[in-house]
């Protein structure tokens, strides 16, 4: 029988190795450097995963090289902000942020009279927003017509649409009332700066769409939590960070102050103290006026717990706690095992909502309705929810959200839940309620981010070694860096 420690060190050399094998091997906009912009989202769903993997091999190995290969990252990421580079977000503001843009967001089209007046501003929400095309065309004598066509998305056409804002088929409001939530198409009338000499008529043609720069909140928190992470480290465990990285950590929590106070006015809480963040309702993205996925304000949370612990400022701490008190008020815990929903259940997407008849009081100017979603967090996004989970459980100073019961109702979730067993062997299923299609490939790299619950079940590294493949499918991403972190920790 091997000894305990053989038991713990194979698995930490293997993941060391792999965590190694595989930041040797990313490539072109995965790594080894960081992008020069955050458009394409890149480095808020890419970078930040390896920097979260350098904060863990710095914790665990105490070796200074992985904080120092850390610090070279985030001064990297630091000079892609908006306002170093100075480009300026759908507000025309340049901040201390990454916006994305790409498929993040939702497109748009100003659309000209044929003075060249802007007249028509037309939105098409995500996904396959941003390579649709917009063909406006005459439709008899004195109306026109709007269609929209692109790959992977059904065609839309709107017939008899005027400029006139009196007339009974005014653009905007024909769209509004043929809005379909699959295809998303709204539009804004643009009223005329000065008298036209006639009827007001759109230029004919064909117009690509531009998506929209955007400051999404749960790429700041991915991009932040590292670097607030460093910060913790550097007071917890001076010996595993360089004396000139420690130099720079006041400054990377100046940007991460920084950076988070951009969405404060997204921040909201639920009566009874649950935290969250929101996208508000004249945003172009997909769900605005709706309170973010679950994963995603947790992802804001994360570096809030960190701030929490190194600053000790109860501003941190309070949003914290709320973030925590969100995610605990979801969890449903049937016979042992929880299980919780990828959108809040407090939230307008969870619940859905009817068009009112007026974009003013929809909540949302882009999604006059929107059917509730329901449907139980995936594998791929509980990387942030257990990180958050354990995170918050084990922060010093914080008060109590998750009781022992809670961390092994999510331990079992893993075992009971995640898990698909039979076949050629146990595999991941997509989701986390238990009832999921079996997981793809690469979901399955995933696995490894239950570990930390062995806490909490002593069956969940056998389960991971059971699942986890020997090598991540290609392309390899920064979120297999991570993963092969979490098995060297």
């Amino acid at each position: 029988m091997p000894s305990l420690i053989e038991r713990v060190a194979g698995p930490r050399r293997a993941g060391t190795r792999a965590f190694h094998e595989t930041e040797r091997g990313l490539e072109g906009v995965n790594g080894p450097d960081v992008p020069p912009h955050n458009e394409t989202g890149v480095i808020g769903w890419g970078t930040s995963w390896r920097m979260q993997g350098y904060l863990l091999m710095a914790r665990h190995t105490g070796r200074p090289g992985y904080a120092e290969r850390l610090a070279e990252l985030i001064d990297q990421v630091l000079r892609a902000r908006d306002d170093v580079r100075g480009v300026r977000d759908f507000r025309g503001r340049s901040l201390p942020v990454w916006s994305s843009a790409h498929k993040f967001t939702a497109a748009s089209a100003v659309l000209c009279d044929t003075d060249g007046r802007p007249a028509l501003h037309l939105t098409v929400c995500p996904p396959h927003a941003r390579t649709a095309k917009v063909t406006v065309a005459a439709d008899g004598d004195r109306h026109f017509r709007v269609t929209v066509t692109g790959p992977g998305r059904a065609d839309v056409e709107v017939t008899g649409l005027s400029l006139d804002p009196l007339d009974e088929r005014r653009a905007d409001r024909v769209l509004y009332a043929a809005y379909e939530q699959r295809t998303a198409v709204t539009a804004r009338l643009v009223p005329a700066d000065r008298p036209a000499s006639g009827p007001r008529r759109p230029r004919p043609g064909v117009f690509a769409l531009r998506p929209a720069m955007v400051p999404l909140a749960a790429q700041t928190g991915m991009i932040t939590y590292p670097m607030a992470g460093l910060a913790r480290l550097a007071r917890e465990r001076p010996g595993a960070v360089p004396t000139s990285v420690r130099r720079r950590v006041d400054g990377y929590l100046d940007a991460v102050d920084r950076a988070l106070r951009v969405h404060d006015e997204q921040w909201g809480t639920t009566d009874d103290g649950r935290g969250f963040y929101r996208w508000l309702p004249d945003e172009p993205v997909s769900f605005a006026g709706a309170e973010l996925p679950t994963n995603e304000f947790l992802a804001m949370g994360r570096t809030a717990v960190q701030l929490a612990v190194v600053t000790g400022e109860d501003r941190w701490r309070e949003r914290a706690a709320a973030t925590a008190r969100a995610l605990r008020g979801d969890l449903t815990v049937t016979d042992g095992a929880a299980s919780w929903p990828y959108w809040p259940g407090f939230g307008r997407v969870y619940r859905g909502w009817q068009a009112t008849g007026d974009p003013k009081t929809d909540g949302s100017d882009v999604r006059p309705s929107y059917r509730p979603v329901t449907v139980p967090e995936d594998v791929t996004h509980a990387l942030i929810d257990l990180d958050f989970l354990c995170l918050y459980h084990d922060a010093p100073g914080l008060p109590e959200v998750f009781t022992r019961a809670d961390m092994r109702a999510v331990a079992n979730t893993f075992t009971r839940h995640a898990v698909q067993r039979g076949g050629r062997g146990p595999r991941l299923r997509h989701d986390v309620g238990g009832r999921g299609r079996r997981g793809t490939d690469r979901e399955q790299v995933y696995v490894t981010a239950w570990l930390p619950l062995r806490r909490w079940s002593r069956e969940v590294p056998r389960l991971v070694r059971a699942v986890r493949p020997p090598a991540p499918p290609a392309p390899l991403m920064g979120v297999d860096s991570y993963c092969a972190a979490l098995l060297a920790a």
